[in-house]
């Protein structure tokens, strides 16, 4: 006597079944997604902007900076810039070095991580930078 049921399809057996190996990689069957269904059913949202397009608006925000006593608007690139340039002058070491990388980087690859694109300078050469740097400052004095 056989039954009137069609065979069961092998992802409508119940998950206790003692012949189906559950384990890493392998999801009970009841979990695993039908065919033609997607995990991600609403997907990435229209619009959604990554870090680097984030970093690219930030950077090209225009603001107001005092500058000698006198307002002035320049992107917030530019004021990173001139701020490098002041703390070069200034004779900070890492803003110096930070100088140089970019400095020296070719312009596709200023975005990248300019640290593994250059090598660092020994220490003398950037005593006699910050030498040659300290006299033009002075000489603009």
């Amino acid at each position: 006597m056989s039954s009137d049921k069609p065979p069961r399809k092998p992802e409508d057996r119940p998950c206790d079944d003692p012949a189906e190996k559950v384990g890493p990689g392998k999801p009970p069957r009841h979990t695993r997604f039908k065919p033609g269904q997607s995990g991600n059913p609403n997907g990435r949202p229209k619009g959604s902007k990554n870090l680097a397009t984030e970093l690219q608006q930030q950077l090209r925000k225009v603001v107001t900076i005092t500058v000698d006593g006198k307002a002035k608007r320049m992107t917030v690139q530019e004021v990173i810039a001139r701020r490098l340039a002041n703390d070069s002058m200034k004779g900070v070491t890492k803003a110096i070095e930070l100088l140089i990388k970019l400095a020296s980087a070719k312009p596709d690859e200023a975005g990248k991580d300019a640290q593994s694109a250059t090598v660092l300078p020994d220490k003398d050469a950037l005593r006699r930078i910050h030498k040659r740097l300290a006299t033009l400052v002075d000489e603009e004095a």
